[in-house]
Parts: C-alpha cells; structure tokens; sequence
C-alpha cells in the first residue's frame, strides 16, 4: 500500500504507470515520424527524464540533461525493421509498437525508478 501511495507521489501526472509511459512514448514516436521522417527518428536518442517522462533528442548520444534511462534508439534491434518498413512504404504501426516495447525494456533495464512503476 505505501510503495503504490509512494509510486504515485513521485510519478508525473498521467506518467504513473509503466502503461502510461508507453503511451507517451508511443505518441512522441508517432510525432516524430510525422514531423521528421524514420530516418529522423532513429538517428536520435529517447530518454527518460526525472518526472518519468519519455523524451526525444535528435542526436545519436542524447542530450545533456540527466535521465534516468537513455536508449540510442538506431543500436535497437527493432530500428532495422522499422527504417525498411518506412524505405518501403509499409504500415508502421506494428514496427512502432515493437520499438516501444524495446524502449520499455531498456528503460526497465537502466532505472530501478521505472521498474517500481505498476
């Protein structure tokens, strides 16, 4: 009872949940590609901030700012199938929603913060 009242104390609004974040990281995937093209995408880097949200950086190494979780998302064995899917003009729902779960995973790898999430 008092780790789930702590988890929610400390977790942003609406980022409480290990769902939540892929939620969110699925969007900002998804307003990456519209904006900027895959190539764009997998060129840069996602990170977990300290308010447990998912952020997009545009260069290979991230940005500066301390996080929680950095994933090079072009070192994703999923960004392969993704960036033939976008060369081919294929649907990229299912090779998105592979890459979410791998930052997930990577995310749960790195940070004991995100791992206590529900």
């Amino acid at each position: 009872m008092t780790r789930k009242l702590l988890t929610r104390l400390l977790a942003a609004p609406g980022m409480g949940t290990q769902h939540g974040v892929a939620e969110r990281a699925a969007h900002v995937i998804d307003k990456v590609i519209f904006d900027m093209g895959v190539e764009r995408l997998l060129q840069g880097t996602m990170q977990l901030d300290w308010r447990l949200r998912p952020c997009f950086h545009g260069c290979p190494e991230g940005a500066a700012r301390a996080s929680l979780a950095t994933v090079v998302l072009a070192r994703l064995s999923e960004a392969a199938a993704l960036g033939a899917a976008g060369e081919r003009g294929a649907p990229l729902q299912p090779y998105t929603s592979a890459i979410v779960d791998a930052l997930l995973r990577e995310f749960r790898a790195q940070s004991p913060r995100f791992r206590t999430l529900p």
